[in-house]
């Protein structure tokens, strides 16, 4: 079905004022604000929209209003846009706004959306690293005074029911053609969209038995971003999630969040990327958390 990547994240928020001070604290750059909300926009030019939680406009979701409200993929032709309108027609209502994008719903109940992507490159190098006889930062001492600046948003993650966890995550496999890169089958499935090597993109938890929005996540550059842009987040006053550490699945670095518009958002750097030679892992009992988490 073409699909690339998260294109758009829209938030119904109790206080627009809070969330948009949560994510301009977070490294992100609004790019249009008024008293009815605020668009910010990454490098890779993903947005994230804040607005109004009681905003008729905004889609219901299922644990309230205070929350995610869409995720919205983006695909890369037309072609397959209008391939994917078909497929989710056969057994759903599916509207399409002016500017072209889809809405409809999954088997979860969350809204979903779809639109051509519009991606523009972050332009920026790899981290430079030194070890033992491979140098590459050389006469450059680390830059101490940065920010968090995101690059992208990596993945979300909601909570389903489970009762039916499998048959939501074929929903986005067969119907949409993602890819599992990993399951537990005491936790969930971790899902790749078709034009990405991300671990994960979408990952659906049953563990909680419900149906709601757990977190999304945004890469920075390295674990130093990762710990400047908690430390920063911490003095503006937000209260941390977890603390930093580096998970199994997926391997990527983490620090989590708690945001004032539901769930949480994560800083993440160096997660695994997988080709089509990959084999997902199916674990009976998942493997843990982190393989270290600082105390």
């Amino acid at each position: 079905m073409g699909i690339q990547r998260i294109e758009s994240l829209v938030f119904g928020a109790d206080s627009v004022a809070d969330a948009t001070r949560y994510f301009d604290d977070w490294g992100l750059e609004a790019t249009s604000h008024d008293d009815t909300g605020t668009v910010f926009t990454l490098p890779e030019n993903q947005t994230i929209v804040i607005r109004q939680a009681d905003d008729g406009s905004l889609p219901a979701a299922p644990d309230g209003a205070n929350t995610l409200r869409e995720t919205i993929w983006g695909v890369d032709t037309q072609e397959n846009l209008d391939a994917i309108r078909v497929e989710l027609s056969k057994d759903r209502d599916v509207t399409t706004d002016n500017d072209g994008t889809l809405h409809s719903r999954d088997d979860a109940g969350f809204a979903i959306g779809f639109r051509v992507w519009n991606r523009t490159p972050a332009g920026v190098n790899a981290p430079l690293i030194n070890m033992n006889d491979q140098n590459t930062r050389l006469d450059l001492p680390v830059d101490y005074d940065r920010r968090a600046r995101p690059l992208r948003i990596g993945h979300v993650v909601f909570h389903v029911t489970a009762d039916n966890w499998k048959e939501i995550s074929a929903f986005y496999q067969n119907r949409l053609k993602f890819r599992l890169s990993e399951r537990a089958e005491d936790t969930g499935d971790f899902m790749r969209c078709e034009g990405s090597q991300d671990h994960h993109n979408l990952f659906l938890a049953y563990r909680m038995n419900k149906a709601a929005f757990n977190h999304i996540a945004f890469e920075v550059k390295d674990f130093d971003e990762i710990m400047l842009g908690g430390d920063h987040m911490k003095k503006q006053g937000w209260e941390p999630a977890t603390k930093p550490g580096r998970h199994i699945m997926g391997s990527n670095m983490f620090w989590y969040f708690h945001t004032p518009c539901g769930g949480r958002t994560e800083y993440f750097a160096d997660m695994d990327r997988l080709t089509e030679d990959w084999k997902p892992p199916v674990w009976e009992k998942n493997p843990g958390y982190a393989m270290w988490v600082m105390e």
